[in-house]
Order: structure tokens, then C-alpha cells, then sequence
């Protein structure tokens, strides 16, 4: 870990720290006490089915684009490739700041297929940045909704702490938004457009992904016409992680008059925008404080709020878990048709 990357450890460790220090840290333990074990296992089947989804959609987009497709084709793609890639993927962006190491995962691709670096990036790359602008526009209604629901019930719990919440939440959205839209721009348009721009990066790795930004682009077009598909795959996937969330409340005690299905489906991206903030590591820290906050303001409580934001980021990395046959497996098959 070089210096940068512990720092980051460092703040978000602090952070917690000091949430634990103003909630009071025994009755977080006394909530985490009583969880129901059975709901929160359930929890993770939901969260186990949306990575499902979302590992059929790196497959299919990968053999949109021909890999492992045709006779002859010296690239062999199984389901279960794209499933471990994906789970490495999301495992190392458990463990990185900004979520940047799901980026890794053509990297994973190709240790098991041999496909190539441009390909797995196609098939990645602009998913994610349709997902980054949906995930703002859904971080908007949730910001509306719960807005709306404080107002309605003018108890002022939070004045400071929502105002204190608004800002960075904004910050992220808006980050968000212009990275979302810069990546469409950058797969999606004239090749000289886009190089250009790259170009003009000063950063290490962008030159190097030059020399593959080429075929990059080619296999990107090929995948234009899919957008129907990822969007109805994008709006599963948010259901399911609302449910994994619904369940993970349900397992502290939360009721759903208290927080209902709906609630969680609109804050869900609301606050988990906060993960891709690099200050701390997958947002270490960050979420948990957001969602402190907002479960106070809601009338839920913060003991609970930061219980529920720590149980969630644990079944999400111990199903994340999955991914370590990912990391250390390299069934590159090319080399057993040499």
C-alpha cells in the first residue's frame, strides 16, 4: 500500500471512529447484537442475484462483441468466467478508493480467457457511465423524496445535519453526472474526437490504454443497440439491492412502517453515491455517516442507521467474497491450445 492509499485508510478509520465516539459506540453494539441472522443471510442471496445479473451482462455484452464466438475463435468465454471476473471485480472495488477496482476486471477476464484488455473494457465501460447518470438521476428523487418526507414531518431533527449531508451529496452527484456523460462521450463518438481528448490527459495509465483505445471503440460501437437491455438489467439490479437493503433493516428491527420498500429503493442510490467518493477507501466512513444521518433525520435513530450502513457494507464483501477464485485463478485456456 503506498502512502496515498493509507492516508485514505487512515481518514475513513478516523471517520468511523469518530461516529462511533458521537453515537456512542455501545449501542451500535447492542443493535448489531440483535440481528436476525436468517434475514441478513437472505440479504445476501438478494445482493448474490444482483451480481448474478450483473455478471450475465458483462457475458452477453462480451459475446456481442464475438469473444468466444465463432469456429476457430482461440478465445474460450463460459458463464463462468464473466461470474468470477465480475466478483473479482466488485471484491477489489470493496477494498480501493472510489470504487476504481472494478476496473480491473478485464484484467481478471483476461487471466482466465485471454481475452483482450480492450474488450473486457468495452464491455464495462460505457454500462458504467449509462449507470453513473442513472445513478444521479435516481440519487435526485431519492434527494426529493427525502426532502419531502422531513418536511412533512417537521419534527427539525436535523437542520444542521441535513444541510451538512446536502452538500457533498450534491458534490458526488455532480461528479457523477460529468463523469457518466464524459465517458458515453469518450466510447460513443467520432474516434478523433475522443482521441484528441485523451490525448490531452496527463496521467500515466490513460497513455497506456492508448494503444488499445482503438479497438476499444470498435467493440464499444458494436454494443450501441444493447442500451435497452442494460437499462432494463440496471433497473433489476436497483430492485434487488433495495430489497437487500429492505431485509437488512428488517434484521435490526426496522418495521416498514418505519422505513418501507420505497424508501430504501430511492435512498439507495442517494446514498451510495458517497462509495465512489476517493477521500476514503469504497467510501469508508462517508456512507456510514450519510447513513447515520438520514436514518436520524428519518426518526429511525443514528445507532441504527450507522449499524445498518455497517451491516450492509459487510454482506455486501462477505458475498464479494466469491471473487477470490477470480483474483488467484489464471485458467488463461490459450496457453492449452499452444
Amino acid at each position: 500500500m503506498n502512502k496515498k492509499g493509507f492516508v485514505q485508510v487512515l481518514v475513513g478509520v478516523g471517520i468511523l471512529a469518530l461516529l462511533f465516539y458521537k453515537i456512542d459506540f455501545h449501542k451500535v453494539a447492542e443493535v448489531v447484537r440483535g440481528v436476525n441472522i436468517f434475514l441478513f443471510a437472505l440479504a445476501g442471496v438478494s445482493y448474490l442475484c444482483y451480481n448474478l445479473f450483473m455478471a450475465y451482462r458483462l457475458s452477453y455484452l462480451l459475446r456481442k462483441m464475438g469473444v468466444g464466438e465463432g469456429v476457430g475463435n482461440s478465445v474460450s468465454l463460459k458463464f463462468s468466467d464473466s461470474f468470477f471476473a465480475h466478483f473479482a471485480g466488485m471484491l477489489a472495488s470493496d477494498v480501493t478508493p472510489g470504487r476504481v477496482g472494478f476496473f480491473l476486471v478485464p484484467y481478471f477476464l483476461r487471466n482466465r480467457t485471454g481475452c483482450r484488455i480492450s474488450e473486457g473494457m468495452a464491455a464495462i465501460l460505457a454500462p458504467q457511465g449509462i449507470e453513473f447518470i442513472l445513478k444521479v438521476a435516481g440519487g435526485f428523487v431519492g434527494l426529493v423524496f427525502f426532502t419531502g418526507v422531513i418536511s412533512v414531518d417537521g419534527s427539525g431533527a436535523g437542520g444542521v445535519g441535513g444541510a451538512s449531508l446536502l452538500l457533498p451529496l450534491c458534490v458526488g452527484g455532480g461528479v457523477f453526472l460529468g463523469l457518466g456523460a464524459v465517458i458515453l462521450w469518450v466510447v460513443w463518438t467520432a474516434e478523433s474526437r475522443s482521441a484528441n481528448f485523451l490525448a490531452k490527459i496527463p496521467f500515466a495509465f490513460v497513455r497506456r490504454f492508448e494503444a488499445e483505445f482503438q479497438k476499444m471503440k470498435e467493440k464499444s460501437f458494436s454494443i450501441r443497440e444493447t442500451v435497452p437491455l442494460i437499462l432494463v438489467i440496471y433497473f433489476v439490479c436497483w430492485v434487488l439491492l433495495a430489497v437487500q437493503w429492505q431485509l437488512i433493516g428488517l434484521s435490526l428491527g426496522v418495521t416498514a412502517a418505519e422505513l418501507g420498500f420505497l424508501a430504501y429503493f430511492l435512498l439507495h442510490p442517494l446514498i451510495t453515491i458517497l462509495r465512489f467518493v476517493p477521500v476514503t477507501v469504497s467510501g469508508l466512513g462517508l456512507m456510514e455517516g450519510a447513513t447515520a444521518v438520514v436514518f436520524e433525520l428519518l426518526g429511525v435513530g443514528p445507532a441504527v442507521g450507522l449499524s445498518f450502513a455497517l451491516l450492509v457494507r459487510l454482506n455486501m464483501i462477505l458475498v464479494d467474497c466469491v471473487g477470490l477464485k477470480g483474483v488467484f485463478s489464471s485458467e488463461f485456456r490459450l496457453k492449452n491450445n499452444a
